[in-house]
């Protein structure tokens, strides 16, 4: 965890694709419907890119406190 909101990460070895993923309380407006309590915010990369994952949505569309992470091969 990177904060109490957002979480970095990378993965090495083999060519494919990795997940990052955090758990988060709070709200997503970005969701249908809108979502306010836990949520989980994910990104896939390709294997060698670091990334990042935030509880935090452009322009405030959401916005959360992180209380879990994870990083797993796709």
């Amino acid at each position: 965890m990177n904060g109490p909101w957002s979480y970095n990460g990378t993965c090495q070895g083999d060519a494919g694709s990795y997940r990052l993923e955090i758990d988060c309380v709070g709200y997503d407006f970005t969701a249908n419907p809108p979502i306010l309590g836990q949520y989980t915010t994910r990104k896939d990369l390709p294997v060698g890119q670091a990334g990042t994952v935030a509880c935090f949505g452009p322009n405030w569309s959401s916005a959360g406190w992180g209380v879990g992470a994870r990083i797993f091969r796709l």
